[in-house]
């Protein structure tokens, strides 16, 4: 009996402390996982933040991107207003070829777009003009060469007057001629001298004729005339007065023209116009609420579909005095640097201007510096030697050049070239863990 009873009592001791055991392997069980997801949970995120929030580069990425720092300002932000119009040709620098007599075109020897030279013939007209202006000259050519001859022959002639008269009064001083000869030879050589003096008024006369038939020769274009009748010509040459482009051409072969010629809708009564391209204009219809931000030599910039990835430089020449009467719009000059001629009278633009108006003040940085990752913006900021912390900011207002913005220091260093480099290794290394904040 006492043998079964320790038994007995041995087994339930037994049980019982396996029964404990299994307790506390299953409490342990059950608080494990817990703990997982309670670590997880929150070293996680934290470790996500770091990585794409603080971006550290060697100097050699540094250099090779360019990266420069700029400290925020506080400050207003000038308005941009955007206009869009239509390039033209500065109209001060416009050469025009026009009809200057009657006649047929012949010949039309340039386009528009070509490029020419001052003096360069441009078109033919045949016409009865020229040949009656050359046949004028070669009349006064011929006029004043026989009064030349005439004044010359009475200029002998007077010569031997004078010399007849001292004869005879040489003689009469001997006593061997009478007066009445030395008179009449005197009247002789008198009149003599009356006849060169008209002759030399003939003279002038003549020169003055031709020099006229040689200025309206000259501006028929023919500069050197021919003083032979077998050089006369009804085809005239209409040549450039400038060097240039040709901008415009209202002409064609076999067309009728004259001083009067009515041109087609459009056209200035030009047959041709020629223009240097190295600058031109573009006109800005100027609402009278933004009339008075603007001023003379205000930067533009010109955005065109013929170069999109160019941003043309320009500034604001001349601000007009009269409002147009029916939109009430003020029309602004301005003028844009040209020399590739990459920019054709006539094509579309866009303008941006920056106008004298402000905002209030806010913390400002350049435009460059803000870069936006999967919908927000941001800036780099200077965070010690070769690193730099990605900060969030909310944009304000900004333009071309400059941004307000808020959510940063106004001491803080950012960066403002070399942005976007940054920017890349922000995003590889949120997509490293698993995702973009």
């Amino acid at each position: 009996m006492p043998r079964n009873k320790i038994t007995a009592q041995g087994a339930r001791s037994c049980v019982l402390a396996i029964a404990a055991s299994l307790i506390f392997i299953l409490g342990l069980t059950a608080c494990r996982p817990e703990e997982k997801a309670t670590d997880k949970s929150q070293a996680a995120p934290l470790h996500k933040t770091q990585a794409a929030d603080l971006i550290e580069l060697s100097d050699r990425q540094i250099e090779r991107a360019g990266i420069k720092t700029a400290t925020v300002t506080t400050g207003k932000l000038a308005q941009e207003l955007e206009f869009s119009s239509v390039v033209e040709a500065p109209s001060d620098d416009i050469g025009i070829v026009s009809p200057l007599m009657n006649g047929v075109v012949s010949r039309v020897l340039v386009d528009v777009g070509d490029t020419v030279r001052t003096g360069q013939p441009l078109l033919y007209v045949t016409s009865p003009d020229v040949s009656e202006a050359q046949a004028a000259y070669l009349h006064a050519l011929s006029k004043l060469q026989e009064v030349k001859a005439q004044a010359a022959l009475i200029d002998t002639r007077l010569e031997l007057a004078k010399k007849d008269v001292a004869r005879l009064a040489a003689l009469v001083q001997e006593g061997i001629s009478a007066n009445k000869d030395l008179e009449a030879s005197q009247a002789r050589m008198a009149t003599t001298k009356a006849e060169l003096v008209a002759t030399q008024a003939a003279s002038n006369a003549a020169l003055a004729e031709l020099n006229a038939a040689r200025i309206k020769l000259r501006a028929l274009g023919i500069a050197h005339p021919s003083d032979k009748p077998d050089g006369l010509t009804t085809d005239l040459p209409l040549t450039s007065p400038r060097s240039g482009v040709v901008i415009q051409r209202a002409v064609t072969a076999g067309q009728g023209i004259g001083p009067t010629t009515t041109m087609a809708a459009g056209h200035t009564g030009a047959l041709l116009s020629i223009a240097s391209l190295d600058k031109v204009w573009v006109m800005l219809e100027v609402p009278q609420s933004q009339a008075s931000t603007l001023r003379v030599g205000a930067p533009v910039t010109f955005i065109s579909e013929i170069a999109p990835e160019v941003a043309f430089k320009g500034k604001i020449t001349r601000i007009g005095q009269h409002f147009d009467p029916t939109c009430h719009c003020l029309s602004v000059r301005t003028e844009i640097d040209n020399g590739q001629h990459l920019l054709k009278p006539g094509m579309l633009i866009i303008a941006k201007v920056a106008s004298n108006a402000s905002t209030t003040e806010h913390k400002t940085i350049a435009t460059a510096a803000i870069q936006n990752i999967d919908g927000n913006d941001y800036v780099f900021v200077e965070a010690g030697h070769s690193r730099y912390r990605r900060v969030p900011v909310a944009v304000i207002k900004s333009n071309a050049d400059e941004a307000q913005i808020s959510g940063i220091a106004a001491d803080a260093r950012v960066v403002v070239n070399g942005a976007f480099q940054l920017k890349t290794e922000s995003v590889k290394n949120a997509l490293a863990q698993g995702g973009l904040d």
